[in-house]
């Protein structure tokens, strides 16, 4: 610690170009955290997905009929069946967006990651136009239960009115993540439907379990080859291929984080380096002097170190915590981002092995000055 205030000195000799490398480096360390908090957040939504429920959707992406309900669920190995009404729904404003299901109380059964209560259950079968919501949509539009709020959908009601009252019986968690992220509402499915105008019972989809996702190809070519012939044939795949089909259709999350990132760094690690070469070249008689005092050749690399590490370090420290700020921006871009305490960790191995690589070449100069050489100016 004692060499601090020279390696201080050091790095605040051209002042403007380091405050240029740092914002550099802040720059590099926000995209991390904030990248870092998308990929997380979309492993987060898809580890809800499983192999042991499935969606029956409709072929043709037409609404199918309610009545296949008790057919699917008279297959062997389906253990529980709800409706699926899914509806886009705004509050006050349109970038105030709300996922309205359309269902019943078997799809918390079903999703079982939510912590609702039987209490909460009773209450949405007893209120027709009762609503659970995500502790995301309550925290987010600050409801509470109680409240009844005005939804505007664009499903005509039978009055031809879009505007659609719910009134809030219960505020869950996914699996206890008071920070999910997922602004949805489940409604009563006959609510909606009885009083809507058009298409009257269909669903978007039907949501169900089976016993064992062994047997969840027999089940879904069953499901569907039931219906092969109606005018609403069905496609039956699992919870997990849904996910990654709609993640694979946009782009490969992993791919573009981890090539944004190495592009980043490859840059920064660049830019690093060419600063504290020139720092070195500039200190050249400075180093020879230190030389002649006494320092030892380790301690002028480890002070060239030090001083790439502090830069780094600092750097670092403001982009990931500017970063943990702008996550909530995030969150509401794309609906899903978290900056798990992990990547600070992350954020501090990789800032150290950018100091590492970008001070060893200049390091290694600062180790070979020749005293005699320095101090004439050669």
């Amino acid at each position: 610690m004692k060499y601090l205030p020279l390696i201080w000195a050091g790095l605040w000799r051209k002042r403007l170009r380091t405050v240029l490398t740092l914002l550099s480096i802040v720059v590099a360390f926000l995209l991390f955290g904030i990248l870092h908090g998308v990929d997380a957040g979309l492993a987060h939504v898809m580890q809800y997905q499983r192999l042991d429920r499935l969606y029956t959707d409709s072929r043709h992406g037409t609404p199918l009929p309610i009545s296949y309900q008790r057919q699917i669920e008279a297959i062997p190995g389906v253990t529980a069946v709800t409706p699926q009404k899914v509806l886009q729904a705004s509050w006050q404003d349109e970038k105030n967006q709300v996922l309205v299901v359309g269902s019943d109380r078997r799809w918390f059964e079903i999703l079982w990651e939510t912590d609702v209560t039987p209490g909460q259950l009773a209450a949405l079968t007893a209120t027709r136009t009762g609503a659970i919501v995500s502790i995301a949509c309550a925290q987010r539009y600050g409801w509470k239960v109680g409240d009844k709020v005005p939804l505007t959908i664009n499903l005509p009601r039978l009055d031809g009115s879009k505007s659609w009252a719910f009134d809030i019986v219960g505020i869950v968690t996914m699996d206890g993540h008071e920070d999910d992220g997922f602004t949805f509402m489940v409604a009563n499915y006959d609510y909606i439907d009885q009083a809507r105008a058009e298409h009257k019972g269909t669903v978007s989809n039907y949501l169900l379990r089976i016993d064992d996702p062994i047997h969840g190809n027999r089940i879904g070519a069953a499901i569907d080859s039931m219906f092969a012939n109606s005018p609403d044939p069905t496609i039956t795949y699992s919870q997990r291929l849904s996910g990654q089909s709609d993640l694979n259709e946009t782009f490969n999350v992993t791919f573009f984080t981890k090539s944004v990132i190495g592009a980043a760094f490859f840059t920064l690690l660049i830019l690093t380096a060419n600063t504290m070469m020139q720092s070195v070249k500039e200190r050249v008689p400075e180093f020879a002097v230190l030389k002649t005092v006494g320092f030892p050749d380790r301690l002028l690399m480890a002070i060239v170190l030090g001083e790439s590490l502090l830069l780094t370090g600092i750097g670092a420290a403001g982009g990931l915590t500017l970063a943990k700020f702008l996550m909530p921006l995030a969150r509401d871009a794309i609906g899903v981002a978290h900056i798990a305490p992990t990547v600070f960790l992350e954020g501090a191995l990789v800032a150290a092995t950018v100091a590492v690589v970008s001070a060893w070449a200049p390091s290694l100069r600062a180790r070979q000055i020749n005293i005699v050489d320095a101090l004439a100016g050669r």
